[in-house]
């Protein structure tokens, strides 16, 4: 008698269907196929059915333990600086600092704190349309605006105040001052269906109803300040105040690492709990196939120099003439990546995927598997608009100059 084998729980990443065992081996299988479209698979079996000891996973009493912590780091840098300074100052730092005073160079207290050694530290956004991307009108895409605010209502947390479009193809919340907004990069509009971008708005909704993107990402841009003022080539290579700084920048970094990764796990349980596992893991696997082409779509284009080739309508050209042979290999390349770079926020690709996989499918429309730049009126001008953003409008060359009217 054949023997039955239960059903493995994976789904083929190029059509979606539900792989199965290629023979009857062994208990362990090490080879699976696809049904539907004949695609083969070799498994990757973990011997240690735990997370790996480099990324554990964080949540409940343990991440807010970690968050906690970490919160305390930027006030306690802040005292330990105001504390060194003084010592410094009483033991002859006075002396540069007067005379940057009455050269004009030492004109408030964060310029006194540079003089004796120590280092400032800016996290705060100077220029939110150059440092987010430009604010995306409700007028510009309305069925866009109903999305968000939809995925924002199933969540039960305030719709962001903002949605701006993101000069790479990458989505995300930020939080500065008063307002919110979602970061929601353009070429994804061209890539993902409208249900791959609601797993995606769920994901980013999530850390905003959590208040990820308030106090993590605050001491996160705290940390980057810190780490790009110590790694300025101008400024000193030693002192105490700067140790203190490298001290209380490594240990925020040993702690935002797994608070990070136990964030984005639980984002992306409540993307799949919204849209479904099959949809939210194949739009974390689109998302993680088109930041790579877009990146060597930039570099081509800076290479080439050519600032009149609208560089997002060259990419979305490229995709849509992408063999799907070569888009299924890519996909399977990225899941047989045993885990994520040393210092990215996300877990390994297949583990978030093999998550997402276990929880079950929504009923679809056929307006759920339409493009999501379907999503905005007029994709063509919002590319052109972004596009002039990112490289500036070309310049004006000079030629003979006369009076006006002559």
């Amino acid at each position: 008698m054949r023997r039955v084998r239960p059903p493995l729980g994976l789904s083929c990443p190029g059509c979606g269907s539900g792989l199965e065992p290629l023979n009857d081996g062994p208990a362990e299988v090490h080879r699976l196929a696809c049904p539907e479209c004949g695609s083969t698979f070799r498994a990757r079996l973990k011997s240690d059915p735990g997370p790996p000891a480099t990324t554990p996973t964080v949540g409940g009493l343990n991440l807010a333990a970690r968050g906690f912590v970490l919160r305390l780091i930027p006030p306690v840098y802040r005292a330990g600086v105001a504390a060194g300074s003084i010592v410094l100052l009483a033991a002859g730092g006075f002396i540069p600092v007067i005379r940057g005073w009455l050269d004009d160079r030492v004109l408030s207290l964060s310029d006194v704190v540079e003089t004796v050694g120590g280092i400032r530290v800016v996290s705060e956004s100077r220029d939110p349309d150059s440092d987010f991307g430009p604010v995306l009108r409700k007028l510009d895409a309305p069925p866009l605006f109903e999305e968000v605010a939809e995925v924002a209502r199933r969540l039960g947390v305030r719709p962001p105040e903002e949605i701006r479009l993101a000069f790479l193809p990458c989505c995300g919340v930020v939080a500065w001052r008063r307002s919110r907004a979602l970061l929601l990069g353009l070429p994804l509009l061209h890539v993902l269906t409208v249900g791959e971008l609601r797993s995606i708005l769920a994901h980013e909704l999530a850390h905003l109803a959590r208040g990820d993107a308030t106090w993590a990402a605050g001491s996160l841009r705290f940390l980057e300040g810190i780490g790009r003022a110590l790694d300025d080539p101008d400024g000193r290579s030693w002192g105490p105040l700067r140790l203190w700084a490298a001290l209380c920048r490594d240990s925020a970094r040993a702690l935002i690492g797994p608070i990070a990764r136990g964030q984005e796990a639980r984002a992306d349980r409540t993307a799949a709990s919204i849209a479904g596992g099959s949809v939210t893991a194949s739009a974390l696997i689109k998302v993680a196939l088109v930041q790579p082409l877009f990146r060597e779509v930039l570099g081509v284009h800076d290479l080439d120099g050519d600032g009149n080739a609208n560089v997002y309508a060259g990419f979305r050209a490229l995709w849509s003439r992408l063999p799907e042979a070569l888009l299924a290999s890519m996909r399977l390349r990225l899941l047989t990546l045993d885990r994520e770079a040393a210092d990215s926020p996300h877990p390994p690709l297949p583990d978030r995927v093999a998550v997402v996989q276990a929880y079950p499918d929504r009923p679809e429309t056929p307006s759920d598997i339409a493009a999501a730049a379907s999503l905005v009126g007029d994709p063509d001008w919002l590319e052109q608009m972004l596009h002039d953003r990112l490289f500036g409008l070309p310049a004006i060359k000079p030629s003979v100059f006369h009076k006006a009217g002559s």
